[in-house]
């Protein structure tokens, strides 16, 4: 695969209406493509290129982003959009193209990683021991569950 060139969309909406523009006129081919040549600044190998890029994205312009020009070799991989002319392969490229996503697998745990994530989270406990209120609930707490152990036996 060789790259031979691209053609930016903002650059080829404009020769898609200087070329309606000058055929609306009745101008012939060779005169709109020597217009285009003088407007764009291309020489022959490149005006070819250019004139065939206006052509095939003419009719769908809509969110363009650029055309891109290939030359490929026997038994490489060509996209499937790709619109060959002689040798060469242009390759519209549009903006929102949906590449497939591959599927989570598994989640990664992050937290063991070391570092303010593994902290526990909640109210941090005070520096100076428990508060009077906080040694009673506890008391409680504990008397709760030795009574609910009790019980069932």
């Amino acid at each position: 695969m060789k790259a031979m060139g691209e053609f930016p969309a903002h650059i080829l909406t404009k020769g898609i209406e200087a070329r309606k523009a000058l055929m609306a006129e009745g101008k012939t081919e060779e005169e709109v493509s020597t217009s285009i040549s003088e407007t764009f600044k291309y020489t022959e190998g490149k005006l070819k290129n250019f004139i065939t890029a206006v052509s095939i994205v003419e009719p769908k312009t809509e969110k363009l982003y650029r055309v891109r020009i290939f030359s490929f070799n026997e038994g490489e991989k060509i996209p499937e959009n790709a619109v060959k002319v002689e040798e060469l392969h242009f390759v519209p490229e549009y903006f929102g193209e949906v590449v497939a996503a591959k599927p989570v697998t598994e989640k990664v745990d992050r937290r063991s990683a070391g570092g303010k994530k593994d902290r526990p989270r909640g109210p941090k406990p005070s520096p100076w021991g428990l508060s009077p209120e906080e040694i009673e609930a506890k008391k409680e707490a504990s008397l709760r569950a030795q009574a609910a152990k009790a019980k069932p036996s």
